[in-house]
């Protein structure tokens, strides 16, 4: 790996560390992964203007049509300012998503003939190394908690457990990360024999603290992950045999789990249990239902960039209007005094339990369907979702779903260019007869996300999708070998 770093020209050399260093950061902090790419974009320059020119490499002209697709994306985003009454906030927007326009500039224009797909493996590594010093971290922090600050012995298993140690990251990014450091190791152990321990040894690693971390997005899209890569073994690389023994080594972790990590486990089994228990309704639920009118409503065009977050909030204010009115009685005999009862109560719930739903919220429902012939039913179910969305309104939560953000603030056009992303390299793969199981996994994994989170509303998730898409992208289709030599 260290050679990699050699027979490469000065400004190539620099380029070439920061690329790895940016990848090294991202886990850390979208911050300083900005720094980084600020200053690989002037060595960019320097290297154009003092060694080489700024003749594109023909290669990465080939598949240009894939990097319009990022431009596009962005382009719909700026172009959606021109129509959003918050133009502050479009702003905001539009230089949030920069990475969508200057990286596939980068890879299209700038000469990276030098980047073989052996130093894309590099930057990988560096990636995993990054993921790895993350975890390590976090848990010398939480040692010292546990030892010196009297913690309890559950702060090495909370949802939060990397927040308290190297600053907010949420937990859904942190399983992107590590669900596609896996899908690397995975790949490397099974194609590199040179490094097959440290890939063993990493996978080891991020498979426990993804169990420990008890995040129920990041233990499911590992089992998926572990699917898909025991499916390239077995079939795509036809190793039957070791796909039978690492699909029986899989099955052992998951038994192993379910005996020794039952309260990581139990966050997957108790959603999975309670999607029919409308008063243990998962909050994702509520906030679908918040947006949903305004999602059918702006289908085409969306409601511009700016717009889209104080669209989205009076959408939940309209649901939860909507909601209140749905809990009534039966006969309006009662409807004078029942009216600023109901108010009363939903105001007493509203400050004392907040977002939880549990039996003691519910007893308003069994109240008012006795004294004022409710029907319970109704009145559980509409305030299992009016909590929810109340919870919505004071987080000011986006769709917590990337499509349905997408199609909120660009609409259908701004849609189909994000899919595009996740199909144009399937249609190459196809075309080309070739396969590459690291940028499929990424393109799984970060679909995957996408429905339950809105991945590219923050840096965390634009940073890391727009870079290793482009890099995996380059190292897959814009370089024929390996030889750092004659690349250079």
């Amino acid at each position: 790996m260290l050679t990699s770093f050699k027979n490469l020209k000065k400004f190539q050399l620099s380029e070439y560390i920061l690329l790895a260093l940016f990848a090294f950061s991202i886990p850390f902090s979208w911050r300083i992964a900005t720094y980084v790419m600020m200053v690989l974009f002037a060595n960019v320059i320097l290297r154009g203007v003092f060694e080489e020119g700024f003749k594109p490499n023909q290669l990465q002209q080939k598949h240009k049509f894939v990097y319009l697709i990022f431009i596009a994306f962005w382009a719909i985003y700026a172009i959606s300012f021109l129509y959003s009454e918050n133009s502050a906030e479009a702003r905001v927007q539009i230089g949030k998503k920069l990475s969508f326009l200057l990286f596939p500039l980068y890879f299209l224009f700038s000469n990276l003939s030098y980047l073989t797909k052996e130093r894309v493996r590099t930057i990988m590594y560096c990636f995993v190394f990054g993921i790895l010093a993350l975890y390590i971290v976090n848990l010398v922090w939480a040692g010292y908690d546990v030892v010196f600050e009297e913690a309890k012995k559950t702060r090495f298993f909370e949802p939060d457990f990397l927040k308290l140690g190297t600053g907010y990251i949420h937990h859904s990014y942190i399983s992107i990360y590590t669900c596609i450091s896996v899908a690397f190791c995975f790949a490397e152990a099974f194609t590199n024999r040179r490094t097959i321990y440290f890939n063993v040894l990493s996978i080891i690693v991020l498979i426990l603290f993804t169990i420990i971390s008890k995040s129920r997005a990041g233990l499911l899209c590992m089992a998926m992950t572990f699917f898909i890569l025991w499916i390239w073994l077995t079939f795509v690389q036809k190793k039957k045999v070791l796909g039978l023994s690492v699909g029986v080594i899989m099955i052992s972790v998951v038994v192993l789990t379910f005996v020794f990590f039952q309260n990581s486990v139990k966050r997957i089994t108790e959603t999975l249990s309670n999607l029919q228990n409308i008063e243990k309704q998962d909050r994702r639920i509520g906030i679908t239902i918040g947006y949903k009118n305004l999602l059918i409503d702006k289908f085409w065009f969306g409601v511009g960039a700016g717009d889209r977050g104080d669209e989205t909030l009076k959408s939940y204010i309209k649901k939860m209007e909507e909601i209140v009115q749905r809990i009534k009685p039966r006969d309006n005999y009662y409807s004078d005094t029942f009216v600023q009862e109901r108010e009363d109560c939903l105001e007493s719930i509203r400050k004392k339990y907040g977002g939880t739903l549990n039996n003691n919220t519910f007893k308003y429902a069994k109240e008012m369907s006795e004294k004022y012939n409710c029907d319970y039913n109704s009145v559980r179910e509409n305030l299992a979702t009016y909590i929810n969305v109340n919870v919505a309104i004071n987080s000011e939560c986006n769709a917590h779903n990337q499509f349905s953000d997408t199609i909120i603030a660009v609409g259908l056009i701004g849609l189909l260019l994000f899919i595009s992303m996740f199909l144009s390299p399937i249609y190459l793969w196809i075309k080309n007869k070739n396969f590459d199981i690291v940028f499929f996994s990424l393109l799984i994994i970060i679909a995957f996300n996408s429905l339950f989170e809105s991945v590219l509303e923050r840096q965390m998730g634009i940073m890391f999708f727009v870079f290793f898409y482009m890099l995996l992208f380059h190292g897959v289709f814009c370089q024929q070998t390996t030889d750092n030599e004659q690349q250079t």
